[in-house]
């Protein structure tokens, strides 16, 4: 053993003393031994249908989770609190004896609606399900959860891994990242110093790369294939795959991808630092330091590099966070992505047209057909059941498809021969004489909303999401709601292992074809007993969009209505994109 190692262990076991000296330690050990895992510090398991297994850092034990094996709260880096707040994140201090991982650990810090704050900013864990069994090289699938980037956790039992592990056969992971302010965030007073990497403000983005390269060294000895990694989310999840799609951090990390619902948007390294500078003057009048905002700014300006940077370090989280808006769901109204020119390419997404994109990798991309009705659903203005509401949810959602899906493939095929499937989920949505396999009213109201295929993909039936809207599942729909949901893991089973979602006795999912005509989408339905498979050949646009509707109304309904479509961050007509 190495001396730089022998002094590593000289001080875990002091430092497993106490968490909070842990905390203030571990990121001055990490930076002074300049510790690096290798092969050489661990030898790692040979899977051997044991829940007790050697990683790089350490030994774990899991637990038996039915007919599968699970590790929940696996650390992947070390924690990002103190000193290493809004920095790019580290490797895990190694532990001596085994560690147990039977419980999650605490989710990114947040200030949930009702809830207020909850969560950690020592949050950097991942959870892993696999089949039991012997079988090794297993593809692995990486699950980035929703929650616009602000919200969220691994831990809630929507993205639970048991059906992906035991049904398609896969090795499943679940992670946690820094969320909001925590996780994409520049000051020049902060973010000025070290590596490009921390001075890039996407932190978050980079605890996933580190959650990536922890799966790339050590999930051989879970029995997963470090050469097969499948990344996939929905909503933010599905924004932070388009993101890991273009950050030549992340290279080579993963073969395949799928985004769910997600938007191209981007935002620049200006527009980061204008908001953190707001954030600023927020807290110096919340402080009562100043009376308002012009004298808050007068302050600002005033301040020391290092007093600004003292003041909001010496801030909690959840401090900072309060002071941030909300819009749906408690999400922070906080931009996140930014084109720093290191992680993200100083061009965005604009990389896709070019064909200079870093990870041109097999992509399942798409959308539900009403996504934007689940927002519209907890609103009062424009009520249920009315036209006006009809109108304006549906022409929203396909302004999400636009940013979502259209746009990105049209950008992507043109330049690229990577095979790239896209889908539309339309379960629940109402057909053409106004039939819902939804119970009641939610059909109308609701319809194949934003986050309805997650049960279907992913197997686990409704979970969070059947707290607010009420039970969309039932006795009625099941039988064709399990076909669906059958039809939807195997697709994605059979993707995770070769690239290609199609198999035997399957309805053919062609690739996008860029050509006019050509089927495009594959559109996922069924009826309340069976399959309701189409294809959709059109291409939608902003444009597009604006035509359908000035074709469809008429004044004074049509200004009404482009006032609706407007007036909402991050939904209305002006947001950037690609």
């Amino acid at each position: 053993m190495s001396l730089r190692m022998k002094l590593i262990y000289l001080f875990v076991p002091f430092i497993r003393l106490n968490n909070i000296l842990k905390r203030a330690i571990s990121p001055y050990i990490n930076r002074f031994f300049a510790l690096e895992p290798s092969v050489n510090t661990f030898k790692l398991s040979t899977w051997d249908n044991d829940s007790t297994v050697q990683t790089k850092y350490g030994m774990i034990s899991g637990f038996s989770d039915k007919g599968s094996w699970c590790w929940k709260g696996i650390p992947y880096a070390t924690p990002p609190v103190g000193s290493l707040r809004w920095k790019a994140p580290l490797d895990p201090i190694p532990w001596i004896g085994i560690r147990k991982t039977k419980k999650f650990r605490d989710s990114a810090a947040q200030v949930m609606p009702i809830l207020g704050p909850n969560g950690s900013e020592d949050c950097l864990y991942l959870n892993i399900w696999r089949p039991k069994g012997s079988e090794s090289k297993l593809p692995v699938y990486l699950y980035i959860h929703g929650g616009g980037n602000s919200i969220g956790t691994s831990a809630t039992v929507d993205y639970y891994g048991n059906a992906v592990a035991e049904k398609s056969n896969l090795l499943y992971i679940s992670v946690n990242y820094r969320l909001g302010v925590m996780g994409w965030f520049i000051h020049s007073a902060v973010t000025s110093d070290g590596s490009l990497e921390d001075q890039s403000g996407n932190f978050a983005t980079l605890d996933l790369v580190k959650s990536l390269e922890w799966v790339r060294d050590n999930i051989e000895a879970f029995g997963g294939d470090p050469d097969n990694v499948t990344i996939a989310g929905e909503s933010g999840g599905a924004f932070n795959v388009l993101s890991l799609l273009i950050s030549p951090a992340a290279k080579g990390l993963f073969h395949r991808a799928i985004c769910e619902s997600g938007l191209s948007f981007i935002w620049s390294t200006d527009t980061a630092e204008a908001q953190s500078n707001k954030l600023l003057t927020s807290l110096l009048i919340k402080d009562r330091k100043v009376k308002n905002q012009e004298e808050a700014e007068s302050l600002a300006n005033k301040m020391l590099a290092d007093e600004i940077n003292d003041y909001l370090r010496s801030k909690s989280a959840f401090k900072i966070m309060k002071y941030i808006p909300t819009r749906d769901f408690g999400m922070a109204d906080w931009r996140t992505i930014f084109t720093d020119g290191s992680v993200i390419p100083k061009d965005g997404y604009g990389v896709f047209s070019s064909g200079e994109w870093a990870n041109k990798v097999p992509l399942i991309i798409g959308c539900t057909k009403d996504e934007l009705k689940l927002f519209g659903y907890f609103r009062t203005d424009p009520p249920r059941n009315t036209r006006e509401y009809d109108l304006i949810w549906s022409y929203r959602s396909l302004l999400w498809r636009v940013s979502g899906l259209d746009s990105v493939v049209s950008q992507m095929i043109s330049k690229t021969n990577v095979p790239i499937y896209a889908y539309r989920f339309d379960w629940g949505s109402p057909d053409n004489d106004g039939v819902s396999v939804l119970p009641g009213s939610l059909g109308r109201d609701l319809g194949a909303h934003h986050a309805a295929e997650i049960p279907f993909f992913l197997g686990m039936g409704m979970g969070a999401i059947s707290m607010m809207i009420g039970k969309t599942h039932t006795k009625s729909n099941r039988l064709g709601r399990n076909r669906l949901t059958d039809l939807c893991m195997n697709y994605l089973a059979n993707f995770a292992r070769t690239g290609n979602p199609n198999g035997e006795n399957m309805p053919q999912w062609p690739p996008w074809n860029n050509i006019e005509g050509k089927e495009k989408i594959l559109v996922l339905d069924a009826s309340i007993e069976d399959l309701k498979i189409s294809y959709l050949k059109d291409i939608v646009t902003v444009q597009s969009v604006l035509d359908l509707i000035k074709s469809e109304l008429k004044e004074p309904e049509l200004g009404t209505i482009l006032s609706f479509l407007d007036d909402t961050v991050p939904f209305g007509l002006n947001e950037p994109s690609l």
